[in-house]
């Protein structure tokens, strides 16, 4: 439900656009508000299902996501859209944060990999079936596409109830408690990041730069950190958790950037737009399960991330150059395709060697820390593409696509968007080859790790001897 709500409102946007009259910067809120609530409490919500029971809060999430669904779908205005879309992110903070230390505690270590594999299936099937559902309910009224969350919403509360086993919902008695002022800080701290990257202004520049700063003081006097400071000083989890971060600006800002290529550049309808778009996450689908069962046997599974993390930023750029023009060809449809299969090797193998590297009873704040990096490296992508798809532009299409509509745009205005488009593309390719520096240290903290503990297994030999 949630890669499908991510993708079906990318889809959306340019016809949201034209309805509440929104320019680009305030549909990128539209996502980032998303996102943004989703990095700022993801860590607590991993709490809450340490402190009250990982069942109950999971299922939780999924009723905030219905009604906020609702809400969104009744918005009058892009600004209660954008806040509704803030407690939609919320109750995916929940779901996200209690989801795979679900499936972990499910699992055998030596099957989790493979676990997290197929469940990246239905993230995939979400994602496949949000831009083309989203284009067909697009055409129709995109309110629908928050509409469809409800029902979906409601099945998965009466059948968790029923099959989700009830010893999964124990607590843990040593859970550390919540820090919601902290949280609040980092959202704020975030959205100043966020807002300065759209902006590109000196002086949220530097009210960006004290929040970090307050964030950072704010972790250092508590006595209750969202940051686990164990977590800080294990390398190869914050290894793996920065790098994936990193590829996910690169990855995540393709289908955003796309969906206002195939519809503002290329003039396609949503439905075909959603189409063009599929290949990617289709691509993704087929791939994270294999990639999930080879990280459970590889010996060095960070191999893979980097391969595939070669593959994505690789892709991307090659993609900035097949859009140099407004009809695009079989050349982007491969290069999607390849993009999706990169994204696969890199998301099974780091989250979980990103999980893997904590110990077990560290694994819930793990995979919540992990996935704040993840969507802020989200948020970051939607923003960056922003920034620099308008920087080129003349001031007066600038401003026209940064407040009014960004359908309609005139030939040659739609010829310097693309260019703009052009641009934001290369910067999410290079920001792509950034990360593979952080999953070489992880290829090089897992093969310590193996080193270790061949080291201190017990010579079968010297067991048989002494034994006879």
């Amino acid at each position: 439900m949630s890669a499908l709500d991510s993708n079906i409102v990318t889809i959306a946007l340019p016809n949201i656009s034209k309805d509440l009259s929104a320019g680009y910067s305030l549909l990128g809120w539209v996502l980032a508000g998303y996102v943004l609530a989703v990095a700022a409490l993801v860590l607590q919500s991993g709490k809450l299902g340490d402190n009250f029971g990982k069942k109950r809060i999971y299922l939780l999430g999924f009723a905030i996501f219905g009604v906020s669904s609702a809400l969104c779908g009744l918005s009058p205005s892009v600004y209660s859209l954008i806040a509704f879309r803030i407690v939609q992110g919320a109750g995916a903070s929940i779901m996200l944060a209690t989801g795979i230390p679900l499936i972990f505690a499910s699992f055998p270590p030596n099957e989790r990999g493979s676990a997290v594999g197929i469940n990246s299936v239905a993230w995939a099937v979400g994602a496949v079936a949000g831009p083309v559902l989203g284009g067909a309910l697009t055409s129709i009224d995109w309110r629908l596409i928050f509409y469809v969350n409800v029902p979906v919403a409601a099945a998965a509360i009466l059948v968790g109830r029923a099959r989700i086993p009830s010893w999964l919902d124990s607590k843990n008695p040593h859970a550390s408690r919540l820090n919601l002022p902290n949280a609040v800080v980092l959202g704020i701290a975030i959205g100043l990041v966020m807002l300065w990257l759209t902006l590109l202004d000196i002086r949220v520049a530097a009210l960006a730069g004290l929040g970090i700063a307050a964030f950072a003081v704010a972790e250092a006097k508590s006595r209750n950190p969202m940051l686990s400071r164990e977590l800080l000083r294990n390398r190869g989890f914050v290894f793996s958790a920065v790098g994936l971060g990193i590829m996910m600006i690169s990855f995540f800002g393709v289908v955003f950037l796309m969906s206002f290529y195939f519809q503002s550049v290329a003039g396609f309808t949503p439905l075909a737009a959603g189409l063009w778009v599929a290949p990617l996450p289709a691509m993704l689908g087929i791939t994270n399960p294999l990639a999930g069962r080879l990280f459970d046997r590889f010996k060095l599974p960070a191999i893979m991330a980097i391969l595939g993390a070669i593959l994505v930023s690789g892709s991307v750029l090659a993609l900035s150059s097949a859009l140099h023009t407004q009809s695009p060809g079989l050349a982007v449809t491969a290069l999607l395709a390849l993009i999706g299969i990169g994204g696969g090797f890199v998301w099974a193998p780091s989250i979980s060697s990103a999980i893997e590297f904590a110990r077990p009873e560290m694994r819930g704040v793990a995979n919540g820390t992990a996935f704040t990096l993840i969507y802020v490296g989200f948020a970051t992508s939607v923003a960056l593409v922003v920034s620099v798809s308008t920087t080129s532009l003349p001031a007066a299409l600038s401003a026209q696509i940064h407040s009014g509509s960004v359908t309609g745009l005139s030939a040659a205005s739609a010829l310097l968007f693309d260019q703009g488009l052009v641009n934001a593309m290369v910067a999410l390719g290079i920001v792509g080859f950034l990360g593979v520096p952080f999953i070489l240290l992880v290829l090089r903290e897992q093969a310590k790790e193996r080193k270790t503990y061949t080291e201190i297994q017990p010579d079968p030999i010297a067991v048989a001897s002494a034994a006879g």
